[in-house]
């Protein structure tokens, strides 16, 4: 099977949605992670629920560098939620996390998609080929939603 570059960052971006769970607790992590480490900087001056400014401005240029990742989550939070309201959402979603999300800390060997696809056939009521234009479509959706090239 040739190379397909929008395919692959799909795949990605669902597998890292996989391991974050949303957009909003990626966010969350990230701002919260900022704020300790900038609290840890200044001698964890400042209450609990009061961090000082100079840990408010860390945690926002965090999320700042972090822009790229948000905008992964939110497209792939967009997919599943057009996938959703599909005639076909409930299978599709089945689909798609038996084949792009089981696993997303596990680095996919060559042959495994094709694998996993007809684990997917067997256990969902679809043929491999319809299972396979369904994440053809999850793919496409991500990527006008991501802005991407198709």
């Amino acid at each position: 099977m040739k190379k397909n570059h929008v395919r692959d960052y799909a795949t990605a971006a669902f597998r890292f949605y996989a391991c974050t769970g949303s957009s909003i607790k990626y966010k969350k992590k990230i701002y919260d992670e900022a704020i300790a480490q900038q609290r840890r900087l200044e001698g964890n001056q400042g209450g609990v629920s009061c961090p000082t400014e100079a840990a408010i401005i860390h945690a926002e240029d965090a999320l700042d560098a972090a822009a790229a990742e948000l905008k992964d989550l939110e497209a792939v939070e967009k997919t599943i939620a057009f996938i959703e309201r599909n005639r076909d959402g409930n299978n599709m979603m089945k689909a798609l996390e038996m084949v792009y999300m089981a696993e997303p800390l596990k680095n996919i060997e060559w042959g495994e998609i094709s694998e996993r696809v007809h684990h997917a056939e067997i256990n969902i009521p679809a043929s491999e080929k319809t299972i396979y234009r369904w994440l053809s479509l999850a793919v496409t959706t991500f990527a006008k939603e991501r802005g991407l090239r198709i």
